[in-house]
């Protein structure tokens, strides 16, 4: 009877342990999303299937139960590659350690703003491991990333008797030595004024930091230039407003890019006269008056002819109550 039972047990716990198991298996074509309050992944608040890691939690938090401040992500799936050569590209807003079939590509693990990392990485056909560790410190939270297959150029051919051509560069290649703009993003990108918006950056430096982020809203000369990746900006009047954010590499190159433009629309009318938005005009209710005839408009003509009136109907009571 005790075998029995300690077999029961066996296959209870190994029934549990499998479904326990299965239960967090890494998906395919998507990401399993662990969040966590503390840097560190200190505690486990849920798990949840995400499609991409591309987020932007502004001031925010990323899930009931996770702090606006001080919280990590583990995200993990399995995802099918071509052969060949592929671009990764991440935005985090803080740290990040990126890993591909358990190897460590990207470790920057450290408050950052706006800090944009690209790479290229061979890869072979088949399902492959990518596992994202993030976490934000406090203020802005967001992260991105992103691949796609390098295209190979075509080689040259060349006629009989002349000189080969030198070999190119292959453009996306060539993009990974050169400091960019990657990024604007703007939240809400319309409403009635006057109206908050909140905007955060991004630059690719493959030699250094960005220095600077210069933020221009579009209305008038509105223009914020700062080390920090994000602010945020008023519109006192309505309008249809084009933000342009333009950044400064390590070496002093300014760069933007259309995808560093953004449209703002912002509703509401003009008052005449001050030539700035205004709240609507609130008009008091009043008792209105009955219009002039020209027969009762003063006292005077009021008091004249109620008299003559009064002492009429005085004869008329005293006629009548004789009879």
């Amino acid at each position: 009877m005790k075998k029995i039972i300690c077999i029961f047990l066996t296959l209870l716990i190994i029934f549990f342990q499998t479904k326990t198991t299965l239960g967090q298996d890494i998906p395919s074509g998507k990401f399993l999303g662990s969040y966590y309050n503390g840097q560190s992944f200190d505690s486990l608040v849920f798990t949840r299937e995400d499609a991409s890691v591309n987020f932007n939690w502004w001031l925010g938090s990323p899930g009931k139960g996770v702090a606006g401040d001080n919280f990590s992500v583990r995200w993990q799936g399995r995802f099918d590659f071509t052969a060949g050569d592929w671009v990764f590209a991440s935005m985090p807003d803080d740290g990040l350690r990126l890993y591909i079939d358990g190897e460590k590509v990207i470790d920057s693990w450290k408050q950052q703003h706006g800090t944009f990392f690209k790479f290229v990485k061979t890869m072979t056909a088949g399902s492959h491991l990518i596992v994202v560790e993030y976490f934000d410190a406090k203020e802005w939270a967001g992260i991105t990333l992103n691949w796609k297959k390098v295209t190979p150029t075509s080689p040259r051919t060349t006629q009989p008797g002349t000189t080969p051509a030198q070999p190119t560069t292959q453009p996306l290649y060539t993009d990974l030595y050169i400091s960019s703009c990657e990024d604007l993003r703007v939240t809400p990108t319309e409403g009635d004024a006057p109206l908050e918006v909140d905007y955060s950056g991004a630059g690719y430096d493959p030699y250094g930091s960005i220095q600077t982020y210069s933020f221009n809203f579009g209305d008038k000369t509105n223009v914020a230039t700062q080390e920090d990746s994000y602010t945020t900006h008023i519109y006192q009047n309505p309008g249809q407003y084009t933000a342009v954010l333009t950044i400064k590499d390590s070496k002093g190159n300014l760069r933007t890019a259309d995808i560093c433009k953004k449209s703002i629309t912002v509703g509401g009318y003009y008052k005449e006269g001050i030539g700035g938005y205004a709240e609507p005009t609130v008009i008091p209710a009043t008792i209105s008056s009955l219009p002039k005839t020209g027969i009762f408009d003063n006292s005077l003509s009021l008091i004249i002819l109620t008299i003559p009136l009064a002492i009429f109907g005085l004869l008329l009571n005293r006629k009548f109550s004789k009879l």
